[in-house]
């Protein structure tokens, strides 16, 4: 078993069927909308749990690409131990560590994901000005006042939105919303997505927290790092 993911051969067909495995779900994913529409609108182990499970048929190919990311990762793991056990030369250093860094990246961004997937949140509704919606950390959002700017001819020029977050009775953070002016604050952005005014004033809130974010961003620079490293090196050698 460990030759197995030891194996160089091993990687390139979990790559291979996972590039056919992501094909199959390019055909299946705008076939079956009904079924698929609610990965943009939920996290992902939301929709596995209330959709995905539902229809084994239809989204087969997600588990399959799920089961051969597992997989993968255990062969990187492995590869990236043995690599790491061997002899070390100063010769030969940075050429043998930058494909471990790029291992890692990899390794991190798959957290990433992982972490945003079970521990964050994505919420949307309507709240109307002056009111309280509460989000699921705990923590209560308000929105205070809708503004809008016209111009002389009575037409919108721009919208924005002042909104308060609290917990426990204490306001912990303020700001106006806008189209792309987005509030962050505890790790969660709080987004302006649009408004109405009849019957009452009231905007569309769009709130998500990822705590895989940071996670995300350290696993891009590793792999920009490693990436480079192994492509100066090669260029020098060459």
């Amino acid at each position: 078993m460990k030759n197995f993911f030891l194996s160089l051969k091993t990687a390139v067909w979990l790559l291979t069927g996972l590039i056919c495995v992501f094909f199959l779900g390019s055909y299946l994913m705008p076939a079956y909308r009904d079924v698929h529409g609610a990965m943009n609108d939920r996290l992902l182990f939301e929709w596995v749990g209330q959709v995905a499970v539902d229809h084994p048929w239809v989204t087969g190919w997600f588990f399959l690409a799920l089961a051969a990311l597992i997989l993968l990762t255990i062969n990187t793991l492995v590869c990236s131990i043995q690599a790491v056990r061997g002899k070390w030369s100063h010769e030969d250093f940075l050429l043998r560590i930058s494909p471990q860094v790029v291992h890692m990246a990899f390794l991190v961004i798959l957290l990433a994901h992982l972490l945003g997937a079970g521990w964050g949140y994505r919420i949307s509704g309507m709240l109307p000005e002056g009111g309280f919606g509460r989000l699921p950390d705990g923590r209560v959002l308000q929105l205070k006042a809708i503004r809008i700017q016209g111009d002389p001819y009575g037409y919108i020029r721009n919208w924005s939105a002042d909104v308060a977050v609290y917990d426990n009775d204490r306001e912990i953070a303020a700001g106006v919303l806008g189209p792309n002016a987005p509030l962050f604050t505890g790790g969660a952005g709080i987004y302006l997505k649009s408004f109405e005014l009849q019957p009452s004033p009231m905007a569309l809130l769009l709130v998500t927290k990822d705590p895989g974010a940071v996670w995300a961003l350290a696993g891009s620079i590793l792999f920009m790092i490693g990436t480079v490293i192994i492509l100066i090196l090669k260029w020098k050698k060459a």
